[in-house]
């Protein structure tokens, strides 16, 4: 089994955003949309001539928010162009554009002025709120990155967190701290740790912990919704460290992350594969952190899931968590006055199969269930999720990991929204 952080397929992506998501919180997940799911027959567009523009009733009608455009490959990871005038190139059907639904404006007037008079239109909407994708260089976003990176202290930081990573793996986090409303950084979870189990039958059990992987950011780029990360991987085995050709990637947004994920099994794991086997992701809570399992979105782990001899049948995922194609995960947390969540959102047919996150309250009932450690640290304290993979087909797994610091407690991270549609000021008459 390989387990790949960050490369998700164009075809995830297309089931994972449908249109495109939007958020309906002020304090949300960024809207995300590919070029490809836009209205056909636009001419070609140059990336840094395509604005994102809200409209206001005024003097100043026209207001430029933020938007970032990323160019993805035909499988969805991110491209990192060594071309340095890429953003003057055409767009591609692949290029993700995300942008803060909580930016967007009114409806437009028909009789407003045109900002660029003959420019196509695309309307963006969020319930009752819109934005308008144009063809135009008049009206320019011109606001800072808000993301940024100390690679001397390994810490990401924004107005509303500070993410600060290990050595060895930048996806596996030394501590996430949230500002505060009284300006303080609040320390939400602190060392984080990876362990994937491989309970091979008739064979031996295959263990790789976070000391095994190595994962560095190595090329990076800055813009005005976050910064955007590609990491090189290698794998250790015994003496052997293994370069591992993947584009794994790490979305480091003004007010959230994202992690698309992506789980590689060569074989049919049903034949191979003892149950118990799966991926454990632990951390130890902060001093000033609660959790709200009431609130939160997922079900507990069974320790009888873990025993290989087990005889009672492995469940599958509660349909109040799923819809006909995904299902959605969330554990809620509370950091003083602020809140953070952890959502999953993972295919139907695998979450049926065992493979979706279960909850783990007691870190030390389970390593005495499984005979061994699934972290370096003490297990007091520390709390995690685990993913079963004893069940899953041969194949690519795919899903999507979200940290997010809601204002409300039923926030949503992202949510699917109808509709685009192309405009174009024939459309527009008054």
């Amino acid at each position: 089994m390989s387990i790949w952080f960050g490369r998700s397929k164009a075809g995830a992506l297309t089931g994972c955003f449908l249109s495109f998501l939007l958020a309906t919180s002020t304090q949300a997940c960024p809207g995300l949309i590919l070029a490809y799911q836009l209205p056909r027959g636009l001419p070609p567009i140059q990336r840094d001539s395509l604005q994102l523009l809200a409209y206001e009733e005024g003097s100043a009608p026209w207001r430029p928010i933020a938007m970032q455009i990323d160019p993805l490959d035909e499988e969805g990871s991110l491209i990192f162009p060594k071309d340095p005038k890429w953003m003057q190139q055409d767009l591609g059907p692949y290029d993700r554009l995300s942008f803060r639904v909580q930016d967007f404006g009114r409806k437009l007037d028909p009789s407003a002025p045109r900002p660029c008079p003959g420019a196509e239109w695309i309307e963006l909407r969020s319930q009752d709120k819109f934005a308008y994708l144009v063809h135009c260089r008049k009206h320019t976003y011109k606001g800072d990155a808000p993301v940024t990176l100390d690679e001397k202290e390994r810490r990401v930081s924004s107005s509303q967190y500070e993410y600060a990573y290990t050595p060895e793996n930048h996806l596996i986090f030394d501590q996430i701290r949230l500002q505060s409303a009284e300006g303080k950084l609040e320390t939400a979870a602190i060392k984080g740790d990876l362990l994937i189990v491989s309970d091979v039958k008739r064979f031996f059990t295959l263990v790789f912990d976070s000391s095994d992987i190595d994962a560095k950011i190595t090329s990076k780029r800055s813009g005005p919704m976050g910064l955007m990360g590609g990491l090189q991987f290698f794998l250790r085995i015994l003496a052997f460290r293994i370069e591992l050709a993947l584009e794994p990637e790490v979305n480091f947004f003004g007010d959230s992350l994202f992690m698309p994920m992506m789980m590689h099994l060569p074989v049919d794991a049903t034949r191979y594969l003892r149950r118990g086997s799966g991926i454990y992701y632990t951390w130890e809570t902060g001093p000033e952190t609660s959790w709200l399992l009431d609130k939160s979105r997922l079900e507990e782990l069974s320790l009888d899931a873990l025993d290989p001899s087990s005889s009672t049948p492995l469940g599958r995922s509660s349909d109040t968590y799923c819809g006909a194609v995904m299902c959605r995960y969330r554990l809620l947390g509370r950091v003083k006055n602020r809140l953070v969540a952890l959502h999953f959102a993972i295919n139907r047919k695998a979450a049926d199969l065992g493979f979706y996150p279960r909850l783990i309250r007691d870190v030390a009932a389970v390593e005495k269930t499984i005979g061994r450690k699934i972290s370096r640290y003490p297990a007091s304290g520390r709390i995690g999720v685990y993913f079963e993979t004893a069940r899953l087909p041969e194949g690519t797994h795919t899903w999507d990991f979200w940290i997010h610091f809601p204002e409300q407690e039923n926030s949503p991270c992202t949510v699917p929204v109808r509709a685009q549609r192309l405009l174009a000021d024939k459309d527009l008459a008054p």
